[in-house]
Protein backbone atom coordinates (compact mmCIF):
# COMPACT_ATOMS: atom_id res chain seq x y z
CA UNK A 1 0.00 0.00 0.00
CA UNK A 2 1.36 3.55 -1.13
CA UNK A 3 0.73 7.10 -0.71
CA UNK A 4 -1.01 8.51 2.25
CA UNK A 5 -4.25 9.02 4.33
CA UNK A 6 -4.95 12.64 2.91
CA UNK A 7 -4.30 11.37 -0.84
CA UNK A 8 -6.27 8.29 -0.75
CA UNK A 9 -9.22 10.76 0.75
CA UNK A 10 -8.70 13.12 -2.17
CA UNK A 11 -8.69 10.62 -4.74
CA UNK A 12 -12.01 8.81 -3.76
CA UNK A 13 -13.78 12.62 -3.55
CA UNK A 14 -12.25 13.25 -6.95
CA UNK A 15 -13.91 9.85 -7.99
CA UNK A 16 -17.29 11.01 -6.38
CA UNK A 17 -17.21 14.58 -7.54
CA UNK A 18 -19.04 14.37 -10.62
CA UNK A 19 -21.96 13.06 -9.35
CA UNK A 20 -21.85 15.48 -7.03
CA UNK A 21 -24.31 17.51 -8.72
CA UNK A 22 -27.06 14.85 -9.52
CA UNK A 23 -29.43 15.92 -6.25
CA UNK A 24 -32.52 17.01 -7.75
CA UNK A 25 -34.05 18.31 -4.52
CA UNK A 26 -31.54 20.85 -3.61
CA UNK A 27 -31.56 23.59 -6.72
CA UNK A 28 -35.49 23.26 -6.42
CA UNK A 29 -34.91 24.34 -2.79
CA UNK A 30 -31.91 27.11 -3.94
CA UNK A 31 -34.31 28.95 -6.17
CA UNK A 32 -37.58 28.55 -3.56
CA UNK A 33 -39.73 25.89 -5.82
CA UNK A 34 -39.49 23.22 -3.78
CA UNK A 35 -43.14 22.81 -1.60
CA UNK A 36 -42.88 24.62 2.05
CA UNK A 37 -43.83 21.00 3.32
CA UNK A 38 -40.94 19.14 2.32
CA UNK A 39 -39.04 20.50 4.90
CA UNK A 40 -41.20 18.67 7.56
CA UNK A 41 -40.63 15.81 5.40
CA UNK A 42 -36.89 15.74 5.73
CA UNK A 43 -37.42 15.92 9.45
CA UNK A 44 -39.20 13.23 9.41
CA UNK A 45 -37.02 10.87 7.60
CA UNK A 46 -33.89 12.28 9.55
CA UNK A 47 -35.25 11.35 13.08
CA UNK A 48 -35.33 7.56 11.76
CA UNK A 49 -31.88 8.20 10.02
CA UNK A 50 -29.97 10.40 13.16
CA UNK A 51 -31.11 7.47 15.78
CA UNK A 52 -29.69 4.57 13.52
CA UNK A 53 -26.76 6.45 12.45
CA UNK A 54 -25.80 7.16 15.71
CA UNK A 55 -26.04 3.64 17.09
CA UNK A 56 -24.31 2.77 13.69
CA UNK A 57 -21.40 5.14 14.91
CA UNK A 58 -21.37 3.65 18.63
CA UNK A 59 -20.78 0.40 17.13
CA UNK A 60 -18.16 1.27 14.87
CA UNK A 61 -16.63 2.95 17.32
CA UNK A 62 -16.47 -0.10 19.69
CA UNK A 63 -14.87 -2.31 16.71
CA UNK A 64 -12.46 -0.16 15.87
CA UNK A 65 -9.16 -0.94 17.49
CA UNK A 66 -6.66 2.05 16.84
CA UNK A 67 -7.41 4.95 19.19
CA UNK A 68 -8.33 7.78 16.53
CA UNK A 69 -10.73 5.57 14.65
CA UNK A 70 -12.50 4.85 17.87
CA UNK A 71 -12.70 8.91 18.29
CA UNK A 72 -13.63 9.65 14.90
CA UNK A 73 -16.43 7.45 15.31
CA UNK A 74 -17.66 8.42 19.14
CA UNK A 75 -17.31 12.05 17.62
CA UNK A 76 -19.83 11.18 14.61
CA UNK A 77 -22.28 9.56 17.19
CA UNK A 78 -22.20 12.12 19.70
CA UNK A 79 -22.43 14.36 16.57
CA UNK A 80 -25.55 12.78 15.31
CA UNK A 81 -26.88 13.11 19.39
CA UNK A 82 -26.46 16.86 18.99
CA UNK A 83 -28.36 16.75 15.56
CA UNK A 84 -31.30 15.63 16.88
CA UNK A 85 -32.03 17.94 19.59
CA UNK A 86 -31.98 20.54 16.28
CA UNK A 87 -34.85 18.32 14.70
CA UNK A 88 -37.64 19.70 16.87
CA UNK A 89 -36.70 23.46 15.94
CA UNK A 90 -38.14 22.41 12.09
CA UNK A 91 -40.80 19.92 12.87
CA UNK A 92 -42.12 17.95 15.59
CA UNK A 93 -41.87 14.46 15.41
CA UNK A 94 -45.25 12.70 14.07
CA UNK A 95 -46.03 9.20 15.76
CA UNK A 96 -47.83 8.11 12.59
CA UNK A 97 -45.17 8.59 9.54
CA UNK A 98 -44.58 6.49 7.30
CA UNK A 99 -40.70 6.26 6.25
CA UNK A 100 -39.83 6.19 2.29
CA UNK A 101 -37.68 3.27 1.04
CA UNK A 102 -35.24 5.16 -0.84
CA UNK A 103 -34.42 8.07 2.08
CA UNK A 104 -34.21 5.04 4.57
CA UNK A 105 -31.59 3.17 2.14
CA UNK A 106 -28.54 5.25 3.88
CA UNK A 107 -29.16 4.41 6.94
CA UNK A 108 -29.81 0.77 6.22
CA UNK A 109 -26.46 0.87 4.64
CA UNK A 110 -24.88 2.42 7.40
CA UNK A 111 -26.15 -0.28 9.58
CA UNK A 112 -24.76 -2.86 7.46
CA UNK A 113 -21.25 -1.63 7.33
CA UNK A 114 -20.96 -1.23 11.86
CA UNK A 115 -21.53 -4.70 11.12
CA UNK A 116 -19.22 -5.50 8.15
CA UNK A 117 -16.89 -2.31 6.99
CA UNK A 118 -13.07 -2.39 8.19
CA UNK A 119 -13.58 0.61 9.88
CA UNK A 120 -10.61 2.40 8.18
CA UNK A 121 -12.24 1.94 4.64
CA UNK A 122 -15.31 2.94 5.98
CA UNK A 123 -13.71 6.10 7.26
CA UNK A 124 -12.71 6.96 3.92
CA UNK A 125 -15.98 6.71 2.72
CA UNK A 126 -17.46 8.82 5.02
CA UNK A 127 -15.14 11.43 4.74
CA UNK A 128 -14.87 11.53 1.42
CA UNK A 129 -18.74 12.09 1.07
CA UNK A 130 -18.24 15.32 3.77
CA UNK A 131 -18.06 17.82 1.22
CA UNK A 132 -20.72 16.92 -0.52
CA UNK A 133 -23.36 16.41 2.32
CA UNK A 134 -21.81 19.70 4.01
CA UNK A 135 -22.48 21.21 0.62
CA UNK A 136 -25.99 20.53 0.19
CA UNK A 137 -27.19 21.52 4.09
CA UNK A 138 -25.44 24.97 4.07
CA UNK A 139 -27.30 25.94 0.50
CA UNK A 140 -30.52 24.65 2.11
CA UNK A 141 -29.88 26.51 5.51
CA UNK A 142 -29.56 29.69 3.61
CA UNK A 143 -32.32 29.21 0.96
CA UNK A 144 -34.42 28.19 3.98
CA UNK A 145 -33.82 32.04 5.43
CA UNK A 146 -33.89 33.85 2.33
CA UNK A 147 -36.71 32.00 0.24
CA UNK A 148 -38.88 30.82 2.75
CA UNK A 149 -38.49 32.85 5.29
CA UNK A 150 -37.34 30.07 8.46
CA UNK A 151 -35.51 31.50 11.59
CA UNK A 152 -32.21 30.43 12.88
CA UNK A 153 -34.09 27.69 15.31
CA UNK A 154 -35.40 25.70 12.12
CA UNK A 155 -32.33 26.09 10.14
CA UNK A 156 -30.06 24.87 13.04
CA UNK A 157 -29.88 21.04 11.75
CA UNK A 158 -28.81 22.00 8.58
CA UNK A 159 -26.32 24.71 10.25
CA UNK A 160 -24.97 22.16 12.20
CA UNK A 161 -24.20 19.77 9.43
CA UNK A 162 -23.25 22.70 6.84
CA UNK A 163 -20.59 23.51 9.25
CA UNK A 164 -16.83 22.41 8.27
CA UNK A 165 -15.71 19.93 10.90
CA UNK A 166 -11.67 20.06 10.62
CA UNK A 167 -10.92 18.64 13.78
CA UNK A 168 -13.12 15.72 12.65
CA UNK A 169 -11.18 15.35 9.28
CA UNK A 170 -7.79 15.44 11.25
CA UNK A 171 -9.10 12.56 13.02
CA UNK A 172 -10.10 10.70 9.98
CA UNK A 173 -6.57 11.12 8.37
CA UNK A 174 -4.49 9.96 11.24
CA UNK A 175 -6.62 7.08 11.75
CA UNK A 176 -6.72 6.30 7.35
CA UNK A 177 -3.05 6.66 8.02
CA UNK A 178 -2.70 4.40 11.21
CA UNK A 179 -4.75 1.78 9.06
CA UNK A 180 -2.56 2.33 6.00
CA UNK A 181 1.11 1.88 7.93
CA UNK A 182 -0.44 -1.25 9.06
CA UNK A 183 -1.58 -2.33 5.83
CA UNK A 184 -5.19 -2.97 7.54
CA UNK A 185 -6.95 -0.53 4.08
CA UNK A 186 -8.66 -2.04 1.20
CA UNK A 187 -8.66 0.86 -1.37
CA UNK A 188 -11.23 -1.32 -3.34
CA UNK A 189 -13.59 -1.61 -0.60
CA UNK A 190 -13.38 2.48 0.57
CA UNK A 191 -13.88 3.11 -2.94
CA UNK A 192 -17.00 0.82 -3.12
CA UNK A 193 -18.22 1.86 0.20
CA UNK A 194 -17.79 5.45 -0.75
CA UNK A 195 -20.05 5.04 -4.36
CA UNK A 196 -23.05 3.17 -2.29
CA UNK A 197 -22.78 6.42 0.51
CA UNK A 198 -22.96 8.60 -2.46
CA UNK A 199 -25.90 6.55 -4.52
CA UNK A 200 -27.85 6.21 -1.44
CA UNK A 201 -27.25 9.71 0.00
CA UNK A 202 -29.08 11.04 -3.36
CA UNK A 203 -31.55 8.53 -2.80
CA UNK A 204 -32.69 10.33 -0.29
CA UNK A 205 -32.97 13.43 -1.72
CA UNK A 206 -34.09 12.55 -4.98
CA UNK A 207 -37.02 10.45 -3.53
CA UNK A 208 -38.25 13.89 -1.34
CA UNK A 209 -37.69 15.79 -5.11
CA UNK A 210 -40.01 13.79 -6.99
CA UNK A 211 -42.62 13.23 -4.26
CA UNK A 212 -42.75 16.99 -3.77
CA UNK A 213 -42.56 16.12 0.45
CA UNK A 214 -45.75 14.46 0.61
CA UNK A 215 -46.64 12.28 3.79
Amino acid sequence: MTGSARELIDAVQAELAPHDDDNRLVPLVEAGEAPREVFAAIAAEEYRIVRSDWRSFLHLASRAQERNAREFFATLASGEGLALGKLPGLAEESPGFEPRAGCQAYPAFVAWLALNGEPADVIVAIVANFAAFGRYCAAIAAAMRERYGFDDEACAFFDFFGAPSPELEELAVKAVQAALDAELVSEKDARTHARLFQAYELDFWNTLADDGGRD
